[in-house]
């Protein structure tokens, strides 16, 4: 009891001293200590409550900007509460955190010095297992600079550079220099140069987004490094790796790499290379490698990536060997693999990738090509020589030299490589739209009718799985929905504006489970521009939930419980069976799922026709299946019979109506009033932009209709009487 008494006393006489604060603690053990900093007090400067703090102890900084750099020497915990601003004022290193297992957390860290040869930084850590989380840098040139300082933890921090600068002259947004063992997770770096890392072994990032910088990531010397889950949009170069060994990179999206090199990933005289699963899209260069594996023991393996649409989907250089291309998707890049300076691939492995300009066969329908992939165009040839010869790519000269080359193969190379058994569907890999932060979305694979999954989707990395396994998607499925509430489909207040045109004006309205809602208007009324805001495809002013779920803020549990149908569809030159399979990988769906569908909608005994061989009807049963292939509970259709004759639409609305009976949700556009008389229980009549009125098909069709009276005249000859 006298101990207890003490301790008050203690904690009462600091109280009104303004002294810091005494939390309880066993006698024995080291007690705790919380020091408040505000600009009203106890202390009003971080320097005087780091001083009198004491080992252990956490330091409380309550909003205000605080001026001038700060030293940090002993381990105590800094918390920010309502964004605390440290303002270095131009001068200098803002904070140095220069004792081991300092915690800094929630604050908002600006205005560093300028000079690079100084390291000027936002923060600098110098001691082990520091943790550096969830803070704010700007205005600062170098952002993060961990300094021989191993085990820290660099987590959630939002960096950007100086504004004033060009991308040369800016810092680092993130710098390694020997420190072992750090954790890089869940940081946003945007517009700073380089997210570096040197010297440093056994370093892990993850799920980070670097974007608009020079190189996304640059390793230099540094053994068993792992990159996951990241995100490199819009930089020079993604990751480039040199001399280093155990460099693994895995589910990480890289896109729009369009520097001078725009290499996806660049490794020079490493080791030990694994790469799987990525999406590399929309770069110059996919991968680029020289001098990799650089030991004769070591090894570069990459698998299950998808590479598309890059200027070329894999650069190397001609004494590279020793490299592994397995399982691969080389989808519709301009040169799928180029040798720079010539000459050809022997050395290196290339089996059962996807190419989509493979024109093979497979007569044993075993899913390998019958005849190998060769990549022997002689124009690519050129090119690999002079890469200047690109400014030719689509000119007619291309097409002279191809046709030259098919009609005297004596002009014809060599082949830089053959695949000999080329997958002839893509593999279970396949990436989906990543939304970028300003609101961009990039389509990877697919086409018309799957806009909905791969021009909205999110982004997915599929894993392969065993020969007959479903597997599980990392895409989210929809949601079980809540039996309770009746609504599947809200809208409030939507509004849509392109520059001075109002497409859509505060539109609301509701569709229940199980229901059958018609959008009625003429051209330019605004139905498929609802219908884009529906899939999350544009981005609107109002509220839009699907099962409870808003479309911004949940928008792969939202897609993935609707099946789109568009009014104009496009497939790739591929087999009914064979669009099936493709898209029902890229669902997780199994054969016995696709049997179904064919059948039920009358199109297995056209399974082995190429799409462009159906009719107009087929096709849209076609489109049917697959928005249907994951069973979503809402079919969204834009204008469904627009393109059919009269006995197509009969029986495609008689399959709608079906599913309606079985409960699914419909919500389509439409200009037929015998279509919305089949099908709608209600009917939204828009003009531009604005619901006009909400009626039933009954009232839409004498609203549509004049009354008719038909009169019969009979001359007294034809009178008869009626016993």
């Amino acid at each position: 009891m006298r101990r207890r008494l003490v301790a008050l006393l203690g904690l009462v006489l600091g109280l009104a001293a303004g002294l810091p604060t005494v939390v309880g603690a066993a006698p024995s053990a080291a007690l705790t200590t919380v020091l408040v900093v505000s600009p009203q007090g106890p202390f009003t400067t971080l320097a005087a409550a780091v001083q009198a703090a004491r080992e252990g102890d956490t330091v409380e900084v309550r909003g205000g900007v605080y001026r001038g750099s700060l030293t940090v020497a002993k381990t105590v915990r800094l918390e920010g509460v309502g964004w605390p601003v440290l303002d270095g004022g131009g001068q200098g290193t803002v904070v140095t955190l220069a004792a081991p297992d300092i915690v800094f957390r929630g604050f908002e860290v600006r205005g560093s010095g300028s000079e690079p040869h100084l390291d000027h930084a936002g923060i600098t850590v110098t001691a082990p297992r520091v943790v550096v989380e969830g803070n704010r840098l700007r205005d600062v040139l170098f952002g993060i600079f961990v300094a021989q300082a191993e085990s820290a933890v660099i987590r959630g921090n939002t960096v950007t550079s100086k504004d004033e600068y060009d991308l040369g002259r800016k810092g680092d947004g993130l710098r390694l220099w020997y420190s072992p063992r750090v954790l890089i997770e869940g940081n946003t770096v945007s517009a700073t140069r380089d997210v570096v890392i040197w010297y440093s072994s056994d370093v892990t990032l993850r799920d980070n987004l670097v974007q608009d910088g020079r190189y996304g990531v640059h390793l230099m010397y540094c053994d068993r490094v792992t990159i996951e889950r990241n995100r490199l949009v819009n930089n020079s170069v993604g990751i480039y790796t040199m001399y280093s060994s155990g460099t693994w990179v895995r589910e990480n999206v890289i896109r729009g790499q369009r520097g001078p090199s725009g290499y996806a990933l660049g490794f020079k005289d490493a080791d030990n290379v694994e790469v799987t699963h990525n999406a590399l899209v929309d770069n110059r260069v996919g991968v680029f490698l020289d001098g990799t594996p650089f030991t004769p023991q070591s090894y570069s393996r990459f698998e299950a990536n998808v590479l598309a649409f890059n200027d070329v989907g894999v650069i190397l250089q001609p004494a590279v060997h020793n490299n592994t291309f397995a399982g691969n998707a080389f989808w519709e890049n301009v040169e799928q693999v180029g040798v720079q300076g010539g000459g050809q691939l022997e050395r290196n492995q290339w089996q059962g990738n996807y190419w989509s300009d493979y024109t093979g066969f497979d007569a044993n329908e075993d899913g390998r090509g019958d005849t190998p992939y060769h990549a022997e165009r002689t124009f690519e040839h050129l090119t690999d020589r002079e890469p200047r010869l690109r400014a030719l790519l689509y000119s007619p000269t291309v097409q002279a030299i191809e046709f030259a080359a098919a009609a005297f193969p004596i002009v014809r190379p060599q082949p830089k490589l053959t695949d000999a058994t080329p997958l002839v569907q893509p593999p279970d890999v396949a990436a989906f739209v990543q939304p970028t932060p300003g609101g961009e979305r990039l389509g990877l694979v697919g086409a018309g009718l799957v806009a909905l999954g791969l021009l909205a989707g999110g982004l997915a990395v599929w894993r392969r799985t065993s020969p007959g396994q479903e597997g599980h998607a990392t895409m989210l499925n929809c949601l079980p929905r809540d039996t309770a509430a009746a609504v599947a489909v809200r809208g409030r207040g939507i509004t849509k504006t392109y520059g001075e045109t109002q497409a859509l004006t505060d539109v609301s309205f509701e569709v229940r489970h199980g229901e059958a809602v018609a959008l009625w208007g003429a051209n330019g009324a605004g139905k498929t521009t609802l219908i884009k805001a529906l899939l999350g495809l544009i981005e609107t002013d109002g509220v839009i939930e699907v099962e409870g779920q808003p479309v911004g803020q949940a928008g792969k549990a939202v897609r993935a419980c609707i099946g789109y149908v568009p009014q104009e569809t496009a497939f790739y030159d591929l087999t009914v069976d064979g669009t099936l399979a493709f898209y029902g990988r890229l669902k997780k769906v199994g054969a016995a799922r696709r049997g179904d569908l064919l059948a039920r909608l009358g199109l297995s005994e056209h399974r082995r026709k190429p799409v462009a061989a159906l009719s107009g009807g087929l096709k849209q049963r076609l489109a049917l299946a697959l928005a249907l292939l994951a069973n979503p509970p809402i079919l969204l259709l834009d204008e469904p019979t627009a393109s059919l004759d009269v006995a197509g639409r009969r029986d495609y609305l008689a399959l709608l109506a079906e599913l309606r009976r079985e409960g699914k949700t419909l919500l389509f556009a439409s200009h037929r009033l015998d279509e919305v008389e089949t099908l709608a229980d209600r009917v939204l009549i828009l003009d531009e932009g604005e619901v006009m009125a909400e009626v039933t098909p009954a009232e839409l069709r004498r609203q549509l209709t004049s009354p008719v009276t038909l009169s019969e005249w009979l001359t007294p000859a034809l009178d008869f009487e009626v016993e």
